[in-house]
């Protein structure tokens, strides 16, 4: 991985970052992803939930996941690399880094678009595992796929 960046905790000053990472997701990817992300609801996770970010020196933020935390669980609402970023190795390492910081019982979910198959491949790699489907889930008509680790 490249310039690997420092992982902070995302506040509302990042808001900005992950509002032009989504734009860029959205205008640029050739993979099915879920759910539109505006900069509204964005604003909403990061003031109800949580995140973390790689940030790069030279790049700014590269990579985000935004998770909500409950009782024994950790549900991961949304998470992207910028498109100038991505096949780099920085979901990955920003993943592991959450994963390496759960508590032993937590349980991590997320839900990923079917037919993205690089995301399924890094989850896969992980560890996660396939626990159900939302068919018709997404705007496009895609099934969404639950995940769950731990």
């Amino acid at each position: 991985m490249e310039d690997s960046g420092e992982i902070e905790v995302l506040t509302l000053r990042h808001l900005p970052h992950l509002v032009a990472i989504m734009e860029s997701v959205y205008q640029r990817t050739t993979t099915p992803i879920g759910g539109i992300w505006t900069r509204d609801i964005l604003k909403q996770e990061l003031e109800i939930g949580q995140g973390v970010g790689l940030v790069e020196e030279k790049f700014g933020v590269a990579a985000f996941i935004l998770f909500r935390l409950y009782d024994q669980h950790r549900e991961i609402t949304v998470l992207a690399t910028h498109p100038d970023r991505q096949r780099k190795g920085n979901m990955k390492h920003l993943l592991s880094y959450m994963l390496e910081r759960r508590s032993p019982s937590e349980r991590i979910w997320l839900e990923v678009h079917a037919q993205n198959h690089p995301a399924l491949d890094l989850y896969g790699q992980l560890g996660f595992i396939k626990v159900g489907q939302r068919p018709k889930y997404y705007r496009d008509g895609g099934d969404a796929v639950l995940l769950t680790l731990g």
